[in-house]
């Protein structure tokens, strides 16, 4: 939780090449070579093999045509052993209209996850996309996976801004929408939780997953460190989400707390 108020951090300014160690080196993808093997990698890692599932070189090289990004971790081997694309799309809300960059997937493989690999490749990402006009950056992720909320809300420092059910036209395909500010757009302040609500959550700590409580404008909700499999405690979790977010809740971070436990924290714009 914090004790402060809570404003998101813009993506930082990043160069569009960056290296890293072992010689893992993150830059654009170009080359046909890279482009398919980008595609066989999205697929490995997901372990997609459904026709409908795939993408293909013809596509990333349309998106590098027309406004979209392709950038990828290439080993000292010149492996391509991570990828990220994307593509412009446009905020048509009269209050806020803005160009934003929809990034569709970040894969890594299986033997680089957890370091920093994920992180480059979202950075290099927004620099490519700021300076092609975009503001922001916009993701999905599923929301009962801890891990991957708190990478996107507690270390890239995005905000969850949308819950959807279903989202992807199946079952189980809930996601919540984030939404990164980029070069100097800065989010709007965010009342941070109180000292109080943070006394009060240490003293007597959530200890099942769907439980909440609230402070104010702040709300913590916990849910399985791990994803859960338990269709009543999915069900559960997809209600809380769907009342937290509807009333105008933003999520900002996610932690774990113990072995079997983390909690999300939402505060709503004052």
């Amino acid at each position: 939780m914090r004790d402060q108020d809570a404003v998101a951090p813009a993506a930082p300014a990043m160069p569009e090449s960056v290296s890293l160690a072992d010689g893992v080196q993150v830059r654009g993808l170009t080359k046909v070579a890279e482009l398919e093997a980008a595609c066989r990698l999205y697929r490995d890692v997901f372990s997609y093999s459904g026709e409908d599932q795939g993408i293909n070189a013809r596509l990333l090289k349309n998106l590098l045509t027309y406004g979209g990004t392709v950038v990828g971790a290439l080993d000292a081997a010149g492996a391509v052993r991570g990828m990220a694309f994307g593509w412009t799309a446009v905020e048509t809300d009269p209050e806020d209209p803005h160009i934003y960059h929809f990034s569709q997937a970040a894969v890594v493989a299986q033997d680089l996850q957890g370091q920093g690999v994920g992180r480059a490749l979202k950075n290099v990402q927004a620099a490519v996309a700021h300076r092609q006009g975009s503001s922001r950056m916009r993701w999905t992720y599923n929301p009962m996976i801890s891990r991957n909320a708190h990478f996107n809300l507690d270390v890239l420092g995005a905000q969850g801004r949308w819950f959807t059910r279903d989202a992807l036209a199946g079952p189980g395909t809930d996601r919540i929408t984030v939404e990164w500010r980029l070069g100097g757009d800065s989010a709007p302040t965010l009342p941070g939780a109180s000292h109080e609500f943070d006394a009060e959550l240490a003293e007597q700590p959530l200890t099942a997953p769907g439980e909440t409580r609230s402070h104010g404008d702040s709300m913590a909700l916990a849910v399985p460190a791990q994803q859960p499999t338990d269709p009543a405690v999915v069900a559960v979790l997809r209600s809380r989400f769907s009342e937290i977010f509807d009333q105008g809740f933003v999520a900002v971070s996610c932690r774990r707390v113990d072995e079997d436990l983390a909690v999300y924290s939402f505060t709503r714009p004052s």
